[in-house]
């Protein structure tokens, strides 16, 4: 991570605990460098667009998300796919999701179903991405190992 972080053994975390009420852990609270606080759910940016959302400003968070939109550009906005029995709808997703397809986490965009809670990732409802191959229009190259990709966006696995 490339930002600093208190130890969980310091003993600065009660009074931090407090000024912030954290209620549980993990927490992740941004400070920035004139110690005025940047964002309280520092958590939920980090597991949706990983080491990227550092450091953890509005400004940032809102440059990630435009780029997520501009992923789903060309994307059908639904789907029929055999692994369910209803039409699936694509979703902007503000919290990762668990893709009921390959049963790995997922953040930014589903297939969804409404009705059932179904989501398949992209890739998964479009079909699988292979090294060289053009989807949408666009060659897509095989995820680095340890990475996983959704779109022109990845994160470690």
């Amino acid at each position: 991570m490339p930002w600093l972080a208190i130890p969980l053994e310091d003993e600065r975390k009660a009074y931090l605990k407090k000024k912030f009420k954290i209620r549980g852990i993990p927490s992740l609270v941004a400070i920035g460098p004139d110690g005025k606080t940047v964002n309280t759910d520092a958590k939920t940016s980090l597991a949706v667009h990983g080491a990227d959302a550092f450091p953890f400003t509005s400004e940032r968070i809102q440059e990630l998300e435009k780029k997520i939109d501009e992923m789903a550009k060309g994307w059908p906005e639904k789907v029929k796919h055999e692994l369910h029995e209803h039409e699936l709808v694509l979703v902007r997703r503000p919290r990762p999701y668990g893709c009921d397809g390959c049963e790995e986490m997922g953040t930014s965009w589903s297939y969804n179903c409404a009705e059932c809670d179904f989501d398949l990732h992209a890739k998964c409802a479009l079909g699988e991405e292979k090294k060289g191959e053009e989807v949408n229009g666009q060659e897509h190259a095989a995820a680095p190992a340890g990475y996983v990709c959704e779109g022109d966006v990845c994160r470690k696995a």
